[in-house]
């Protein structure tokens, strides 16, 4: 059981990807083009800025140590044989 809460839960990511994918699709669809605009001008403004570029940077890396490939853990907790 503790074995589950260790690493990357890919079934999270994915729901946290699907919602956030949700989230864009319906702001792209019922927010007026004019008043989107609007509201993201701030916003680009803030993707030129040296903060963005190392907060990209962060979230490859952890993409990078979420998707490198690791050695087979063989925890069966059964005890030692050894009398």
């Amino acid at each position: 059981m503790a074995e589950d809460s260790r690493g990357t839960n890919y079934l999270r990511l994915a729901v946290g990807a699907g919602v956030i994918a949700a989230a864009a699709v319906g702001i792209a669809m019922f927010v007026p083009k004019r008043r989107l605009a609007m509201v993201a001008e701030p916003l680009s403004d803030l993707a030129k800025l040296p903060v963005a570029a190392a907060v990209t940077a962060w979230a490859m890396g952890l993409w990078r140590d979420a998707t490198a490939p690791r050695a087979p853990v063989f925890d069966d907790l059964r005890p030692f044989d050894e009398f």
